[in-house]
């Protein structure tokens, strides 16, 4: 099982983020929109969500919304990404459910130290004994 869900839309961001989670130890999957996440959460559970604000076909504000209606997910973190950095953005972000914002372009620290506030450091992998 997958520990943190990258909702991102841009391929390259996509590759940044999924390389930096693998190095620091966490499992993740990926969805290209808010509507591909909200199938991976109804088939799945993640200990975190990354979550683009700004994707085509269902944005992260309104796939957030949806999460937050779901009392399955009512206790989930969703950190927001977005490349908006406006006064005022980090506030709409949480109104609509987000525990926390990084403004792109974001550093591997920001984004790590997030994650370790919000779950902690990656969960260790059981290993299955050897077949006897």
């Amino acid at each position: 099982m997958a520990e943190i869900l990258i909702v991102e839309d841009n391929p390259v961001n996509q590759k940044l983020i999924a390389f930096l989670l693998a190095r620091s130890g966490y499992t993740f999957d990926l969805a290209e929109n808010g509507a591909v996440a909200l199938q991976r959460l109804a088939a799945s559970s993640y200990r975190l969500v990354l979550m683009d604000m700004m994707m085509p076909v269902m944005n992260g504000y309104e796939a957030t919304r949806a999460l937050r209606a779901d009392p399955r997910h009512a206790d989930l973190p969703i950190i927001a990404l977005t490349a908006n950095a406006m006064k005022g953005e980090d506030d709409k972000c949480r109104q609509v459910g987000c525990n926390d914002y990084i403004a792109k372009p974001y550093s591997k620290d920001q984004i790590l130290s997030a994650i370790n506030r919000l779950i902690g450091p990656p969960q260790a992998k059981t290993t299955q004994p050897a077949a006897g």
